[in-house]
C-alpha cells in the first residue's frame, strides 16, 4: 500500500473514518505497541447506545471481557458487534486517569481513533494496577444527580424485595408517594374483605416484580435528577468509589465512601444599585462686594 492510499476503517452504525497509514503503521512490530492497541472514542451520534451508555469522546478501551485487547479497530468493532445481545460485551474504559466499566449489547454508533502513545501508556498502566473480578460479578448500576450534586444509585438488577416486601422495597428505595398510594390500597381492601386484600397484594407484588426499573427512574427525573453514569460494578460501594473518582463532591444517601470534599464558600458579590436619590443641589455662591 503506497503513501498515497488511505485506509478505510469501518465504523459501528456509523460513517467510515479515514486514518493515516503514515500514523497507523501496520507492521508486526508496530501492531505491538500500546498506541496501536489502544482505541479512544473520536466522535459518538447524537442518538446511539455510546450515549445511552454516557460514554464521552475522549474515553479509552483498554481492555475487552476482563483482558487487555491486542487487536485492530476492525476486531474491536466485530467482537462488540458479534455479541450476545443479553449478556454483551464487558469495556474497561480509561478516562481522566481512573478506570470503570460498561457492559455494551450491541454496536456502540461512534468513531475510533489510535490513542497518542502518552494515553495508551497512562491507561495500560492504570490498568495493570487494576483487578478485575469475573465477569459474572459485575452488576449494572445508573447513577442519577442533580444540581447539587446529590447522587441516587439504582441497581438495574430485579429485586425480590420488590415481590414479597413492596412497602419495605418501597422505604428503601424512598418512593415515598408510591408508598403512601400503596397504604391507601391495602387500607381500602382490607376494609372491604381480607380476600380481596391477599389478591391485591398478588397483582402489586407482581407489578412491582416488572415496573421497578420504570418506577425507579422516573420518580429521580421528576425529582429533578438526571443520568450521569452507567456503571458495571460488583457492588454499590464500588460504584460510589468510581463516581467520586469523577467528582470528589458527590454525595451518596447512605455512603460508603465517607463525606465529599468541602466546597469553600466564596462570598456573594454584590451588585451596585444606582441611588435614586436626587443629587443635593450645589450650594449658591455667594455674591462678591463690588
Amino acid at each position: 500500500m503506497g503513501f498515497g492510499t488511505a485506509l478505510h476503517v469501518p465504523v459501528v452504525g456509523w460513517k467510515s473514518t479515514m486514518l493515516n497509514p503514515a500514523e497507523t503503521p501496520h507492521s508486526h512490530d508496530a501492531a505491538a505497541t500500546p498506541q496501536n492497541t489502544v482505541f479512544s472514542i473520536k466522535d459518538i451520534r447524537p442518538i446511539c447506545r455510546a450515549r445511552t451508555l454516557r460514554l464521552e469522546t475522549g474515553d479509552v478501551i483498554v481492555a475487552v471481557d476482563g483482558k487487555t485487547f491486542h487487536g485492530d479497530i476492525e476486531l474491536l468493532l466485530d467482537m462488540i458487534f458479534e455479541c450476545d445481545p443479553q449478556t454483551g460485551i464487558f469495556l474497561t474504559i480509561f478516562r481522566e486517569g481512573s478506570l470503570f466499566h460498561v457492559i455494551a449489547r450491541g454496536p456502540l454508533g461512534c468513531a475510533f481513533e489510535y490513542a497518542t502513545p502518552e494515553i495508551a501508556n497512562a491507561a495500560s498502566k492504570k490498568l495493570a494496577e487494576t483487578t478485575i473480578a469475573p465477569l459474572e460479578e459485575y452488576r449494572i448500576f445508573e447513577v442519577l444527580r442533580d444540581i447539587n450534586r446529590n447522587c441516587v444509585i439504582i441497581d438495574t438488577q430485579p429485586s425480590m424485595a420488590a415481590t414479597f416486601a413492596s412497602p419495605i422495597w418501597l422505604i428503601q428505595n424512598r418512593l415515598w408517594e408510591v408508598l403512601l398510594a400503596v397504604i391507601l390500597i391495602y387500607g381500602v381492601t382490607l376494609s372491604v374483605s381480607w380476600m380481596l386484600f391477599v389478591i391485591v397484594i398478588v397483582l402489586l407484588g407482581l407489578y412491582f416484580r416488572q415496573a421497578q426499573l420504570t418506577l425507579q427512574r422516573s420518580f429521580n427525573l421528576m425529582r429533578q435528577r438526571q443520568m450521569w453514569m452507567i456503571i458495571a460494578a460488583k457492588s454499590v460501594q464500588e460504584v460510589q468509589e468510581t463516581c467520586r473518582q469523577f467528582d470528589p463532591k458527590s454525595i451518596f444517601k447512605p455512603s460508603f465512601v465517607g463525606s465529599p470534599e468541602v466546597e469553600e464558600v466564596k462570598p456573594k458579590k454584590r451588585r451596585r444599585r444606582k441611588s435614586n436619590k436626587p443629587l443635593a443641589e450645589a450650594p449658591p455662591t455667594p455674591a462678591q462686594p463690588d
